[in-house]
């Protein structure tokens, strides 16, 4: 084994099936560099063990323990290094300009959409008044709606969400289209996200990670 290789193998990826981290998951498996993913289950609070806290204090997925020791936490940042430390693979841009709209495009999708969908499963993070709690959801469900509306818009007449190039952005949308679809929305009547949609599950390293989560927001598409 050579240096490189046994260093990328120093790679350690923490996830949870169904989250956010199924961004990351799928970018670093695009690359076709050896790293370990690690299961780290929201849903029985492995996330807020002392072990994985030592890694991330702030107890979420994902995080990724690069080649030298250091992490790297949230989902813009994870991609956006994956996208810059493998340039090979055409998934970040090498124009300046249209490296900061690929991160802008992140930045909304953990700060816009991410948010609703928190604030539909954890409105006590947001208001004390549990009698509020319902209200809150409905609301969260609507301003959801109009973001998944709003990334359809911005795929109409691209390939992808960039343009026609694939980019780190992509794998994060899919995160957003299926928890539309658990979540209960006409996510179908979507046109152009749901063609995103299924040229995402036709790519080999997307097939891969699904399988590999069993992920429950596309678990009985044909993979």
């Amino acid at each position: 084994m050579t240096n490189m290789a046994a260093a990328l193998e120093k790679r350690i990826l923490f996830y949870s099936p169904g989250a956010c981290s199924l961004a990351s998951h799928i970018a670093l498996e695009e690359t076709g560099k050896p790293f370990r993913p690690v299961e780290t289950l929201l849903s029985k609070n492995q996330h807020l063990t002392p072990e994985y806290l030592a890694i991330n204090s702030r107890g979420k997925v994902p995080a990724l323990i690069v080649e030298d020791g250091r992490v790297i936490t949230e989902n813009t940042a994870i991609l956006t290094y994956i996208g810059l430390t493998n340039p090979e693979t055409g998934m970040f841009p090498t124009d300046t300009i249209e490296q900061a709209q690929c991160i802008a495009q992140m930045a909304w999708f953990s700060n816009t959409p991410h948010i609703f969908q928190r604030a539909k499963f954890r409105p006590y993070r947001f208001i004390d008044k549990e009698e509020a709690y319902d209200h809150i959801r409905t609301k969260a469900v609507s301003c959801y709606w109009e973001s998944m509306q709003e990334i359809d818009s911005l795929i109409a007449g691209n390939n992808w969400i960039m343009g026609n190039r694939y980019t780190v952005a992509d794998p994060y949308a899919l995160v957003f289209y299926g928890w539309g679809r658990t979540n209960g929305l006409p996510m179908e009547t979507l046109k152009d996200f749901t063609r995103h949609m299924h040229q995402m599950l036709e790519r080999p390293a997307v097939r891969t990670v699904l399988k590999r989560e069993n992920n429950p927001h596309f678990k009985y598409d044909a993979l």
